[in-house]
């Protein structure tokens, strides 16, 4: 379980609870990476997550990654996302760099209206 509402790709918003769901921040997941984690039952090898999370009343409601065109990595490229400040009314594209995903986006677009979740 992520520590709060975070964006993976969604295939079929009709299977999920709520429709159209906000989120507070994305979780990029190293699948071929363990960590292995103590827990209170003994070791276990979890899956290596890094988190980039939203500020304060800001949501998002999907992601989409942009490859490198000379990427040597399966990672190499952009996360790129619309997100929409609530107490603003703004929304503004955010574009991270996949390879250094916690240290946030690397560009911000304020939009000149509102994005919709969806």
């Amino acid at each position: 379980m992520l520590p709060w509402n975070s964006q993976l790709s969604m295939i079929n918003f009709l299977a999920y609870a709520i429709a159209r769901p906000k989120f507070l921040g994305f979780a990029k997941l190293y699948l071929e990476e363990k960590q292995n984690i103590a827990t209170k039952i003994g070791r276990e090898d979890l899956i290596k997550v890094e988190y980039h999370q939203l500020a304060k009343n800001q949501f998002c409601s999907g992601v989409t990654f942009v490859p490198k065109t000379a990427g040597a990595h399966e990672d190499d490229g952009w996360i790129v996302s619309f997100v929409h400040d609530e107490e603003t009314n703004i929304s503004k594209v955010h574009i991270i760099d996949t390879r250094n995903f916690e240290s946030g986006p690397i560009a911000k677009i304020t939009l000149q209206k509102r994005v919709p979740y969806g």
